[in-house]
């Protein structure tokens, strides 16, 4: 009898023991479930993230969110086929507003930038002549280069008139117009009077009327002598490199414009496919880079989260917002209304919106969503990569849209 009291003993011990590992097991191995994550903005992670604690709209939601994207017909989407079956748990990475001047000069070499980045309060700056970079401390540290003349307009002393310089000169409000920007030499504009010549509003004469002259036709511009899809993805791949982007797994996609070709570059991390975290080059004639954009902060690895199924994914991407014209989109898109031909007259004179799109779902794959956190008067300055179902798309607006996969009890609102 007591072999048997000691044997159903042991057993218990074994089994609690068993149980106490399967939940620490569950829990990501480390004796806690995940942490709820803070506040985020969802919204401007775009209108896919933003369904992801969204309830259906009701009617009145419905008519004022429709009122905002008028634009934009409406868009159904159907299976092309069976849907996968994808992990059911995933990382998110989360990614702060701080990055090193190393990786900044080293940013600014890969672009040819011959200067020393100089730190301020907003983040790094390095200009060299008519181009430069800006990197910005907030989350992400996102940077941005191109030709032109970053910053706000220098105070010019005492008020006297413009004189050619560095940065740009602000207009004086107490100054004579004579002593402003584009006023001639003599302090009028040539052709007109001045307070001390004949015919001026001065010695009570009427003032000779401006003779203007013909201005000739606007010529066509020239197509730029672009390089070909494959340079310009060589050129724009060979920038990411030396700035030290990892290019493992990246997604790559060129498209074509009238002065460059964009060449978007989206890493891969942990394994998995980003969204709204690409790196943007544009390459212009000979191979030039025009414009840059991209993010230089390296992300962390947060907690592990339980998956909402691939299936409640696609319930909430249909019930998802429309595309807003002010996100980006993976191709270009031509306005949802056509012209309404009049019958009196040559031109149209309306338009009528187009007809409802459905959007095929040719494939889902499990990736990452950018949603900044959200703050209250301050610039964000933390962002998480949430796991998220990427939903490849045909003949919808755009070619992919990302639903956050990551349960509501784990994401609050501000």
């Amino acid at each position: 009898m007591g072999r048997r009291v000691g044997a159903w003993v042991v057993a218990a011990v074994v089994t609690v023991v068993l149980v106490a590992g399967g939940v620490l097991v569950a829990r990501g191995g480390m004796g806690r479930s995940p942490a709820v994550l803070p506040a985020l903005d969802l919204d401007a992670a775009g209108p896919d993230a933003a369904a992801a604690v969204e309830p259906a709209p009701s009617p009145a939601r419905s008519s004022a969110a429709g009122a905002l994207a008028r634009p934009w017909p409406p868009e159904t989407y159907r299976l092309a086929g069976p849907l996968p079956a994808l992990p059911d748990r995933a990382r998110a990475w989360k990614v702060g507003d701080t990055v090193d001047a190393g990786r900044v000069a080293t940013l600014a070499a890969a672009l040819g930038l011959n200067a020393r980045p100089t730190q301020g309060p907003a983040g790094w700056t390095v200009h060299d002549g008519r181009r430069s970079l800006v990197v910005q401390r907030l989350a992400g540290a996102p940077f941005s280069y191109g030709s032109g003349i970053f910053g706000t307009c220098v105070a010019r002393a005492g008020g006297g008139p413009y004189r050619p310089g560095g940065g740009i000169q602000c207009l004086d409000p107490d100054a004579p117009a004579a002593s402003q920007p584009g006023s001639s030499p003599a302090g009028g504009a040539a052709g007109s009077g001045s307070t001390s010549s004949p015919g001026s509003g001065g010695t009570g004469r009427p003032v000779p009327p401006v003779v203007s002259r013909p201005v000739a036709p606007a010529r066509p511009m020239p197509k730029p002598d672009l390089p070909g899809r494959a340079e310009a993805e060589r050129v724009a791949r060979d920038l990411a490199a030396r700035a030290g982007l990892e290019l493992a797994g990246a997604t790559v996609r060129v498209t074509d414009g009238y002065a460059a070709r964009s060449v978007t570059i989206a890493p891969a991390l942990g394994g998995q496919p980003t969204s709204g975290f690409a790196w943007t080059v544009a390459v212009g004639a000979k191979g030039v880079v025009q414009y840059a954009s991209g993010f230089l902060a390296t992300p962390e690895p947060a907690d592990t989260y339980p998956l909402i199924g691939v299936a409640e994914g696609f319930e909430r991407l249909k019930r998802s917002p429309r595309p807003s014209p002010l996100v980006p989109m993976a191709r270009p898109v031509a306005p949802a209304v056509e012209r309404v031909p009049c019958a009196s007259a040559k031109g149209p004179c309306a338009t009528r919106p187009l007809p409802a799109r459905v959007a095929t779902v040719t494939g889902v794959r499990l990736g990452l969503q950018r949603a900044p956190a959200a703050t209250k008067g301050n610039r964000p300055g933390l962002a998480y990569l949430l796991p998220a179902y990427l939903f490849d798309l045909e003949g919808g607006w755009t070619d992919v849209r990302a639903v956050i996969a990551v349960p509501d009890r784990y994401l609050t609102r501000p």
